[in-house]
């Protein structure tokens, strides 16, 4: 099972697929142009980061995400990775991301193994420039969610998040009864994951196409 996070590891350090991968899941209602672009990253932005976190289960890999839940924010009960805003004590985004891994799982950071990093997603609603690393653990963890945080724990087998059928579209309400058409998304344990963390895990599959694992 250790092949896999070898050859994911070597993908990491070559080019990342980027933006291409990143705006085929993103709607073109929030995608934006010129300047108005979501790709265009103002000055004054805040920064945090977020982890993708592999392990093994039963006889294959996982990916672990979240649901958050009910708040009057921006991103309540939307399907995520477990991440947050930078610290000051932090030393690095690295370190950002396992500490609130530690801190929405309660999975000690020492345990977990950083094997690189995809490439940043800048969200405008909360002005936060997101930088996502890749990481992994040796053995099935024991999960200890925060609940102010974590509604719910999702475990994504590596066999359901690369089947091509899981990416779909559909209509999608957000804060203010706004409706977005056509909005890309992934299907996975029956939870529709679209927006900035679609837009990464868009990123993720794409570096992950063709391995023989």
């Amino acid at each position: 099972m250790q092949k896999f996070i070898q050859i994911l590891q070597a993908r990491l350090e070559q080019p990342l697929p980027g933006e291409k991968a990143q705006r085929k899941m993103i709607s073109r209602q929030l995608s934006g142009d010129g300047e108005n672009s979501r790709f265009k990253i103002p000055e004054n932005h805040k920064k945090a980061s977020v982890l993708a976190l592999f392990y093994p289960k039963n006889t294959g890999w996982h990916l672990a995400l979240m649901q958050r839940p009910e708040s009057p924010y921006a991103h309540s009960r939307q399907v995520s990775f477990p991440g947050g805003g930078a610290e000051e004590q932090d030393p690095d985004d690295a370190h950002t991301a396992l500490r609130e891994t530690e801190e929405e799982f309660g999975i000690p950071l020492s345990k977990i193994s950083i094997i690189g990093r995809l490439t940043h997603v800048y969200i405008p609603v909360s002005n936060y420039l997101v930088h996502p690393f890749v990481g992994y653990l040796i053995e099935e963890p024991l999960f200890n969610p925060d609940a102010n945080e974590v509604e719910e724990i999702v475990e994504v087998p590596l066999t359901e998040l690369l089947d091509p059928t899981n990416r779909k579209t559909r209509e999608i309400e957000i804060h203010g009864g706004v409706k977005l058409k056509d909005v890309p998304y992934f299907h996975l344990s029956d939870k529709v994951i679209w927006g900035a963390t679609a837009m990464m895990l868009g990123e993720l599959t794409e570096l992950m196409e063709g391995m023989d694992w």
